[in-house]
């Protein structure tokens, strides 16, 4: 191949090399438009919250399908699986309802744990308290309103009428042999 071959092959390719060169130059270009206009950084940002929002709401979903948390049973339990329940029901009802709610709860003798009906009663009251207000993100007021409005007073009710109890003390520790 003469030296004027050689040059004409290799201007050729330099052609072939800048028809290249140009076409990547226009994609890059063409991406570098389309992440300035349609912001494909932040696309990518939304479709990772939609994603998380969509889990969130699939538990959720699962979540009151299934009605929310089991109802209280009181049934079957060991002594100790019953002392430690009643232990924890009454620190809710008297570190956390008797706070908040003194005037409602001066109408529950302090004898309550003596009385069966009061552990069914309270433990469901509850149950559907921590449902209406566990999740703080998703606190459901009309439960908060029907919880106010008939559960609460509705349990006390019951509780003041059936408990019973005077100033000679409870009835049920009286009946219960020494």
């Amino acid at each position: 191949m003469t030296e004027a071959e050689t040059v004409a092959a290799l201007a050729a390719q330099v052609d072939d090399l800048r028809g290249q060169v140009a076409k990547y130059q226009a994609i890059v270009t063409a991406w570098n438009t389309r992440l300035e206009t349609e912001g494909i950084g932040a696309t990518l940002v939304v479709r990772a919250e939609v994603k998380r929002m969509r889990e969130t709401l699939d538990d959720a979903i699962a979540r009151h399908r299934v009605g929310g948390p089991p109802a209280p049973w009181w049934l079957g339990l060991t002594r100790e699986q019953y002392q430690a329940r009643m232990a924890d029901l009454h620190g809710w009802v008297e570190g956390f309802l008797r706070l908040h709610y003194p005037g409602y709860l001066a109408r529950l003798p302090r004898c309550w744990p003596n009385h069966w009906e009061a552990a069914w009663e309270l433990s469901t009251l509850r149950a559907e308290w921590e449902r209406i207000y566990a999740d703080e993100d998703n606190r459901d007021l009309g439960g908060a309103l029907v919880w106010h409005e008939k559960f609460f007073p509705g349990v006390l009710d019951r509780l003041g009428r059936s408990i019973a109890c005077d100033e000679a003390g409870c009835r049920v520790a009286r009946q219960r042999p020494s």
